[in-house]
């Protein structure tokens, strides 16, 4: 799964490059906000059915029900494709009063018709991934993501290079229809699965899928509103171009570092799921799995603390240069939000709900409120100071929890490499203010160093260094 998220970062540069370039700071921000329009109504016509429907099909693999795994693949597919005609219906209906909402006017109303197409797509293809997770069918699953990711840019291009700033829809709306058009390709593909419309047994499912369902919706719709929230503060504050540059650090931070916790993912939480009785089993899958995320996220965060301006102007273009000044805090907080992310898991495979839905509200509350207040004093700069103090807040908040629910205690190797993260980070970060290359060269050395060590360990998991196979095998 690491070389299809390489392969949708390139693709998420090239579209991002071309949109950049070609329309500058205000279009990259028009996108954002049309974006969290459709992740917030895509959040709540979906009710959390996917996440939901993934631990479910994990753990009727686990004991070979194959009846189970057959009733809940219909379920959810059926259930999503009248959920997501519902979310699009409505978001048309209200598209007017929305686009007031978020842009002061209702000149963009046009604009959120189409979106509800996009939701509609989103919400079924989430559906028909999460069967394609949820049995493991990994190979299936990276086809639909690099399908949907290529079909996401080949319509991105053509929109924007013949609509110009109007091409800005299509591009929004083409990932969740290339992804759609993929999903439902490849889970066809799957004979195992009768695809035939049961209510009766549909019916019976419903319930277990909605109950947990509904919490990850909740959690997942505080954030949708909070990030939508944010982008209209900074738009009725510092304009549209504002919003752009904040558009881009996030898209970097969330999308170029948030692919490891995205290719993760589609391994762990169904390992975790088919473990989650077992509490030692528990705490030592996550204690590995945080080993691995700082092994794999550390050369990435301090290399892109080093390179930051330089990483903007690549992705973007010379006229972002405020985004580096919001993205190095963030890329800081990733560092703790990856380990969170590894730990909150053991609250959904748990089915503790109502817990992670109140982490949830407790991090994007204090986002929020950070943003708000640091707005005044900081400008733009703000964004990304509240998103690492509020990861710091919430990473402590997680192992306490996790702590008292499942008797999690961390290795003592872990925290180590964690803590030397934290203080090669603030090491770089410091260094930026001495004049010449100094700070450049330390934090070269620092990422070449870390590079270095993380390469050593994880080989040395997986059987050992190339050049040292040999010898042992001749030592044997």
């Amino acid at each position: 799964m690491i070389g299809t998220s390489a392969v949708s970062i390139l693709v998420g540069i090239i579209r991002n490059k071309m949109v950049a370039v070609m329309l500058g700071p205000e279009s990259i921000g028009l996108m954002g906000l049309l974006q969290s329009i459709l992740n917030t109504a895509g959040t709540i016509a979906g009710a959390g059915l996917a996440i939901s429907g993934v631990r479910q099909l994990a753990e009727a693999q686990a004991i070979g029900d194959n009846q189970k795994i057959t009733n809940t693949s219909n379920a959810l597919l059926w259930t999503s494709v009248i959920l997501g005609l519902s979310g699009a219906l409505l978001l048309i209906m209200l598209r007017k009063p929305i686009a007031s909402l978020v842009f002061g006017h209702n000149n963009y109303a046009w604009a959120i018709t189409w979106i509800g197409i996009g939701v509609w797509a989103s919400i079924v293809s989430s559906s028909q991934t999460a069967v394609l997770n949820g049995l493991r069918r990994l190979v299936d699953l990276a086809k639909t993501y690099i399908l949907g990711a290529l079909g996401g840019l080949l319509i991105t291009v053509l929109a924007v290079w013949h609509w110009r700033e109007s091409g800005i829809i299509a591009a929004v709306i083409s990932t969740p229809l290339a992804l759609f058009a993929a999903s439902w390709w490849l889970t066809r593909r799957i004979k195992a699965i009768h695809f035939s419309l049961s209510w009766k047994e549909m019916l019976k499912l419903l319930p277990g899928l909605f109950r947990m369902g509904f919490a990850l919706m909740s959690a997942s719709l505080v954030r949708a509103i909070t990030q939508l929230a944010v982008r209209v503060l900074i738009t009725r504050t510092l304009g549209m171009v504002a919003t752009g540059y904040f558009q881009a650090a996030w898209s970097i931070s969330m999308l170029y570092l948030g692919f490891i916790l995205d290719a993760i993912s589609k391994d762990y939480y169904p390992r975790l799921s088919a473990v989650a009785h077992d509490y030692k089993k528990t705490n030592a899958m996550v204690n590995e799995q945080i080993k691995v995320v700082l092994l794999m996220a550390g050369p990435v965060i301090l290399g892109m603390l080093t390179l930051c301006p330089q990483v903007v102007g690549l992705i973007y273009s010379g006229t972002f240069k405020e985004t580096a000044g919001i993205l190095q805090w963030q890329v800081i907080g990733d560092l703790f939000k990856f380990v969170s992310w590894c730990m909150i898991f053991v609250l959904v495979v748990k089915e503790r709900s109502r817990l992670f839905f109140v982490t949830e509200l407790f991090w994007n509350l204090m986002y929020l409120a950070l943003v708000y207040i640091g707005m005044s004093n900081w400008n733009l700069k703000a964004t990304g100071i509240a998103y690492f103090l509020t990861n710091v807040l919430y990473f402590c908040l997680i192992w306490i929890i996790v702590f008292r629910l499942n008797h999690f205690v961390w290795r003592k190797k872990n925290l180590l490499l964690l803590v030397a993260l934290a203080m090669c980070a603030a090491t770089i970060s410091i260094a930026r203010f001495i004049p010449g290359i100094f700070s450049l060269v330390l934090g070269l050395t620092l990422t070449a160093a870390m590079s270095g060590f993380s390469l050593f360990k994880i080989s040395r998991s997986l059987g050992g260094l190339p050049w040292n196979k040999g010898e042992n095998r001749n030592s044997h």
